[in-house]
């Protein structure tokens, strides 16, 4: 929520030049900063606020430091592209900044220093070998040490990526200062960013005065434990005011991260902590620490989202049991006022107003506040295309008073499955806006069922990653406030990522699209789509494959038509409603973001196993010929006679499952026991024991219901009589009956086939590039898009009604990005 302007701000009249100042070019700001003193005050703060980034938009090349342009204009101080320029011709980017530190630095007036703001290297000195001067006395790390001397403003430092840098210099003092006085505490850096910096900070680094004002920390890919900074947080004695921390690469463990949120607790509102070694067992105590905010969950919006129904029940392995109740329109997001905005909230109790801690979701129009190292450092020390704030307003900033409690989380390549994703949805409150899950496990069992893994119908050497059967927990009725999203792509596409060894990689990428994709789809049917949560605005899909058969490009254009789809709808209604008093609209899913693998046909090992297994041979293998993962399995190499036989008795085998008569029950446990569909189970919860009743089928292997077929073979082992919880909608949508409890980790195993053949070589070289088809669908909408425009302008029809030219057209913001090791690369407006 945005902070009030104060009573000078509301009752002072706006400047025209604060207003045009974002659209005027760079190289003009010199010209303006020499008009008078007005022009001066709106120009100045903007090209001094940092000069790393100012000299290179005014033009200096990266490559040599040359500059492009040189056009300067004397005035009675020289400005930045006259002082610090010089026409100093093939100079590069470090020795630029050593001799503008130590050098012209000591030109400029006080006043003219006190502007500069920032010190973004992160694009600058990038191609310096060492980030160093081979001059004792001049050097990065003795700059650094004089900044908070020099720029007594100076409020963002980011050092991400220059290896050689050491921060610690930015918190030691030296000797000749000890006896000084201190810089005030209450100014001080807000951003410091030294991702990727190879020194080790010193124990002593996070108490300095210097950092205790930060708002953002970014310390990702550091040497050395994280245990200072934890030690340094503890009790809120340092870092009171830190409100985004970034952690990646940092090895953090299950009992690493916990101390972490411990310390911490519920005072940041993002966290970071891709890339570590974190797993489901971290999650309940993260929840209690730092989802530390009121529900945001209402039953309101009953008919549109339908409501959370909770008994009271759960266990340890799943939580709180909870189930959707769906109204006649909410489980088909069908509902006539899915698309508006919330309506303000009012009390029955005369003269009651909402209170000001009253937890309140937002309306789904609001601005989306980010913690991304630019966005928060634009905020809090402005740039050249944003005004600086005053010392005295940063405290009221919304990055900066924003509600207890995570509201980012980023925790992407972790060890955290797709049940914890989902978990972990489900125990927040619905105050998450910002989520990053890019690439969770897939497994039917965890914990200590892990070490009997072997005797599972589950291939060995195998693993899935994805977000199968989770969709409906980004509903509004769970992630109430969820405005972006990153995740992995089956998430629409149902196809999860399949890693094993002895494949190539083109052969991994066909079987997860058919053989794992079709068992998959047979156990979750229901997929995300942007009807699903209409307050969704930014969604990113992860490891597309760059190589598909058919299947995944139809999966990923058919989300392009549903986002179509909303947005005419959204349009059809703002046409209906003419009158100022008609609710507001939300704006549904604007940008989606693809992001696709290097092309394994580009790859020299794409069509061929990097391991000991000859490809070839695989490939060459007969219809009967399979490949089993399963452990030390030794199966007899078959003749072609005995391969004919195999097949012949493979056919039977097949032909009599098709015609096995209804009446046939599995004969093992459980059904040997059981007359009916449920089994008796003894479950935990919190150290108590409690019966529960499980669903399980009647046993009968009918011919409409493979997803229940397959749950019923599977609940015979008894590893997989685990993971007890509700049934979800996806399950609901495959068989399972609604409101019952049932083996999740059984359910799970069906994506999985117990063997997997590698495909023949024709049918990998069939394989489509996915780029080029969605490019062409885009063209193809497109083209109906400007069809229907031109018919509504001709007066044939309005567009986005149901007459005239029909189109499916999404005109959100497309980007479609692949690896660096892509060929050709296309830019995101390539695919507008």
């Amino acid at each position: 929520m945005a902070t009030l302007p104060s009573y000078q701000d509301a009752v002072s009249k706006l400047d025209w030049l604060e207003l045009v100042a974002p659209y005027v070019a760079d190289k003009d700001f010199t010209s303006l900063c020499s008009v008078n003193k007005r022009f001066y005050a709106v120009f100045a703060p903007r090209l001094w606020n940092d000069p790393l980034v100012a000299v290179r938009r005014l033009g200096l090349d990266p490559s040599d430091g040359m500059f492009v342009s040189t056009y300067t204009r004397r005035t009675k101080e020289y400005h930045l592209l006259t002082l610090l320029l010089l026409s100093r011709w093939g100079v590069k980017d470090l020795e630029w900044y050593l001799s503008f530190i130590f050098d012209r630095m000591q030109r400029l007036r006080p006043k003219t220093l006190a502007l500069i703001m920032t010190l973004d290297f992160r694009e600058f000195a990038k191609d310096t070998a060492h980030f160093s001067s081979d001059s004792s006395s001049r050097t990065i790390p003795h700059t650094l040490r004089q900044l908070s001397k020099t720029l007594p403003n100076l409020r963002c430092i980011l050092l991400d990526g220059h290896a050689e840098a050491d921060p610690a210099f930015l918190t030691t003092i030296p000797a000749s200062e000890a006896n000084t006085t201190p810089p005030d505490s209450r100014q001080g850096l807000l951003v410091l960013s030294v991702a990727c910096c190879q020194n080790q900070l010193p124990n002593g680094f996070y108490a300095s005065d210097k950092l205790q004002q930060l708002v953002l920390l970014d310390v990702s890919g550091l040497p050395g434990s994280l245990q200072p900074l934890i030690a340094a947080a503890h009790g809120r004695r340092n870092l009171r005011r830190l409100k985004v921390l970034k952690v990646r690469r940092r090895e953090i463990n299950d009992s690493m991260a916990l101390m972490l949120f411990q310390a911490f607790k519920s005072s940041l509102w993002s966290l970071d902590i891709s890339e570590n070694r974190i797993t489901d067992g971290v999650l309940d105590q993260f929840a209690a620490l730092c989802f530390n905010s009121p529900s945001l969950r209402s039953q309101s919006r009953f008919m549109t989202e339908g409501k959370l129904v909770f008994d009271g029940q759960g266990n340890d392995t799943f939580g709180p049991f909870m189930f959707i109740q769906e109204s006649d329109s909410s489980a088909t997001f069908s509902d006539a006022e899915r698309h508006f905005v919330d309506a303000p909230i009012y009390s029955a109790a005369t003269g009651r107003d909402l209170q000001e801690d009253e937890a309140v979701r937002a309306n789904g129009r609001t601005p989306l506040r980010r913690d991304s190292v630019d966005y928060v450092k634009a905020a809090t020390a402005g740039d050249m295309d944003h005004p600086v704030p005053d010392w005295s307003d940063v405290p009221y900033l919304d990055i900066c008073s924003a509600p207890a409690g995570i509201t980012h989380l980023h925790i992407s390549d972790t060890q955290i499955t797709s049940s914890g994703v989902e978990r972990l949805l489900r125990s927040s409150q619905g105050q998450l806006e910002d989520l990053s899950c890019d690439a969770p496990v897939f497994l039917p069992i965890q914990g200590s069922a892990l070490t009997q893994q072997h005797l599972l119908p589950w291939p060995k050497n195998v693993t899935l990653r994805g977000a199968l059967g989770c969709a409906h927990v980004f509903r509004p009725v769970f992630s109430s406030n969820l405005r972006v999203l990153r995740i992995h792509h089956s998430f629409v596409t149902q196809i999860p990522t399949l890693e094993t060894d002895g494949l190539s990689t083109m052969a991994r990428l066909w079987l997860a699209e058919t053989v794992v994709r079709e068992r998959s789809q047979m156990a979750f049917p229901q997929t995300f789509e942007p009807d699903m949560n209409p307050r969704l605005t930014s969604l990113t899909l992860t490891k597309i494959p760059r190589r598909s058969n058919g299947p995944l490009i139809d999966k990923l254009v058919h989300f392009l038509t549903l986002g179509g789809l909303q947005e005419r709808a959204i349009r059809k209604a703002a046409s209906q409603s003419s009158s100022r008093r008609s609710p507001v609209l939300l704006h549904g899913l604007r940008h989606l973001r693809l992001e696709l693998e290097a092309d394994p046909i580009e790859d020299p090992a794409g069509f061929s196993a990097a391991d000991d297994l000859d490809a070839e041979e695989l490939l060459n293998m007969g219809e009967g010929e399979g490949f089993s993962f399963f452990g030390d399995e030794r199966r007899p190499q078959l003749r072609p006679e005995a391969t004919r036989k195999k097949q012949a008795t493979a056919g039977d085998e097949v032909t009599t499952h098709h015609t096995q008569p209804a009446t046939v029950r599995l004969s093992a446990f459980p059904y040997s026991d059981i007359q009916g569909v449920s089994i008796p189970y003894r479950d935990t919860w919190g150290g108590s024991q409690f019966d529960r009743t499980i669903w399980v089928g009647d046993g009968m292997l009918g011919s409409n219901r493979h997803a229940v077929n397959e749950y019923m073979k599977l609940v015979t082992n008894p590893l997989l009589r685990s993971r007890v919880g509700p049934a979800t909608p996806a399950h609901v949508k495959a068989g399972v009956p609604e409101g019952v409890l049932i083996f999740h980790a059984a359910w799970d195993a069906i994506v999985m086939p117990p063997e997997l053949k590698p495909p023949r070589a024709a049918e990998l070289h069939g394989m489509r590039d996915v780029l080029e088809a969605i490019k062409a669908f885009r063209i193809e909408t497109r083209a109906a898009y400007e069809a229907a425009k031109k018919a509504a302008v001709e007066g044939v029809a309005e567009l986005g009604t149901t007459t005239g030219p029909r189109h499916c057209f999404w005109s959100g913001r497309l980007e479609v990005s692949a690896q660096q090791s892509m060929a050709h690369y296309r830019a995101p407006g390539y695919w507008r």
